[in-house]
């Protein structure tokens, strides 16, 4: 399967050279690309019951929008690896064909002596029967069903595959280039073993495995709303389970009566229709209890003069507990957006029976920031913030030791996009 992805890959990348040598006017190259970096400095102080017992300072090199803040995670020597992150795009589009990838140096890797270099993502795609049909193999990335920003970025068909796309134009009703159906015959998971056993022994990958593997996508938009969903399947051939679903959508009429007006949401679902194991059944456990979930809702109006947005989420570990998350943040944009200023803020709470946080709250934090923006979307900002988090071990068992941490950091970043 790999070999055959890798052939057509290279002659799909060898047939648009040639056409490239023969029609270069009609060859399009678009390069561009981003830098992440900054400085950080925190200090974190820690109580229990008895009073303060603990405090840490320390500063390093690295940019705090990179982190996933939902972890809720005050151990910085976590972050002391995540220097960064740099970025290079490439395009070449002739015709009907093209290839695109991008190199990446990953935030834990880039601060070494010699960072690798991976490939997010590098396929090659062609067009057929007038633009209506696409198809794509190599590594894949840049998914045209992915759930987009913020808070989350998710594409499930995300490695070595063959990606078709159904990109109807003869719909009188709908505009070419607002409806996108297709699927992908993806590689397996993380995890992949070479020999599957089963109730009557052992036996190797089958094709029929790969399939299980597939992705379904669809997205359509047009000037009152846009869709985008995925659903990937999942075989008993890697070390996953379950299949996983994405999806975004996004209301478009009220920016025709208040422009900058928007409300939209973002979703993952993970550990879909699951077979638990003989000894999972005896156990009692449902299938549910493997289920975890992610959802965001957005609200943001954003005229000129200034940002303001509302993020409320929710993740589930099982079907009886989780967390939610309230986001709020107000920027106000001063000589013609040269400078943006404002605050963020977040409540977050768990709830169930494994609560950590009982004390009304998880964490919450205030965050003032005043960013410097500059052209082509990059700029230089500095945010400080407070941050208060507690949690309770273990408040089943009859432990409710509570440990109360208190944080103020402060981040000078620096993105470069080009």
């Amino acid at each position: 399967m790999k070999q055959l992805i890798a052939i057509i890959f290279i002659a799909l990348f060898i047939a648009g050279t040639v056409f490239s040598q023969e029609t270069a006017a009609e060859t399009t190259i678009t390069i561009g690309g981003e830098l992440k970096t900054g400085l950080f400095w925190y200090d974190r102080t820690q109580y229990d019951a008895g009073g303060e017992y603990g405090n840490t300072q320390g500063g390093f090199i690295h940019n705090g929008e990179d982190t996933d803040w939902t972890k809720g995670t005050t151990d910085y020597n976590v972050f002391k690896d995540q220097p960064g992150r740099f970025r290079l795009n490439f395009q070449v589009d002739h015709r009907n064909i093209g290839t695109k990838f991008r190199f990446e140096a990953a935030a834990t890797d880039i601060s070494s002596a010699n960072p690798p270099i991976k490939l997010s993502y590098a396929f090659a795609y062609g067009y057929f029967l007038d633009r209506q049909v696409k198809i794509s193999a190599g590594k894949m990335g840049d998914s045209p069903w992915g759930t987009g920003g913020p808070e989350m970025w998710r594409e499930l068909d995300t490695r070595i595959g063959l990606r078709f796309e159904l990109i109807p134009s003869f719909i009188p009703f709908i505009k070419p280039g607002q409806l996108n159906i297709g699927m992908v015959l993806n590689d397996l998971d993380s995890g992949r073993d070479s020999v599957i056993q089963t109730s009557n022994g052992s036996r190797g990958v089958y094709f029929y495995d790969l399939m299980r593997e597939s992705v379904i996508g669809l997205s359509y938009y047009n000037d009152w709303f846009l869709m985008r969903a995925a659903y990937r399947l999942d075989s008993e051939a890697d070390g996953e389970r379950g299949d996983k679903l994405i999806y975004r959508v996004e209301e478009r009429a009220l920016q025709h009566f208040l422009p900058g007006l928007q409300i939209f949401a973002n979703g993952y679902v993970e550990g879909l229709n699951i077979a638990l194991t003989p000894d999972e059944e005896a156990a009692g456990m449902d299938a549910k209890d493997m289920l975890y979930t992610t959802d965001w809702l957005y609200i943001q109006y954003a005229p000129e003069s200034f940002t303001s947005q509302l993020r409320m989420g929710i993740s589930t570990r099982n079907q009886d507990e989780g967390q939610y998350y309230i986001r709020a943040s107000f920027y106000y944009n001063l000589f013609n957006n040269l400078i943006s200023i404002g605050p963020a803020f977040e409540y977050a709470k768990d709830y169930g029976p494994n609560m950590k946080g009982i004390d009304g709250y998880l964490r919450w934090y205030i965050e003032p920031m005043i960013r410097f923006n500059f052209a082509s979307g990059s700029y230089v900002a500095l945010v400080y913030r407070y941050q208060d988090d507690v949690e309770t071990w273990n408040p089943t068992s009859g432990d409710n030791s509570t440990l109360k941490t208190i944080s103020n950091w402060v981040n000078l970043r620096v993105v470069l996009t080009f």
